[in-house]
């Protein structure tokens, strides 16, 4: 694939010495980063809350609330936002869980900062991309299986998210 300069337009290589570095002839950088998501585990007695995914990729597999951060915008308020626009509900980010490297469509880069969530109020009511089907809640301990899962790192982070369970005080 043909990458071209931001700056000027010209046709640019990329550099062996890192990956993600392109550079045209007239030696502007061209930085290709990762896209910067929000992913959020909301967390209710023990039980943690997934949506179903209602368009591609993955439609029909369970995907936890998350989106890209906008422009201004911190990694914890998208997170936030992401969880109302998606189900509906409010939540107050108690934890960082971790960051998570992934693909997203079309070989997009993305950098998944996943958090850790208290259900505070609302009604489930899923929407957006998450209104493939009736949300549910699992056990923390219970967590739903690879092949239900919508991306493949959520297997990673379903793992952390139960280390982080069983370290809890007064769970």
């Amino acid at each position: 694939m043909t990458r071209y300069c931001t700056t000027c337009g010209s046709p640019t290589t990329q550099q062996t010495e890192k990956q993600n570095l392109w550079v045209c002839e007239n030696k502007h950088d061209n930085w290709i980063n990762p896209v910067a998501g929000s992913i959020v585990f909301v967390i209710k007695d023990g039980q943690a809350l997934f949506g179903v995914r209602s368009i591609d990729p993955n439609p029909g597999k369970l995907c936890l609330p998350g989106g890209f951060i906008e422009l201004g915008e911190s990694a914890e308020q998208t997170a936030v936002r992401e969880v109302k626009a998606e189900l509906g509900i409010d939540v107050t980010v108690i934890d960082f869980l971790g960051s998570y490297p992934s693909t997203y469509t079309n070989g997009r880069a993305t950098i998944n900062f996943v958090f850790i969530a208290d259900y505070t109020a609302g009604e489930v009511t899923p929407g957006d991309d998450l209104n493939g089907g009736d949300p549910m809640w699992r056990d923390i301990e219970n967590l739903p299986a690879q092949d239900d899962l919508a991306w493949e790192w959520y297997a990673d982070a379903q793992k952390d998210l139960s280390e982080w369970w069983q370290r809890k005080p007064g769970k």
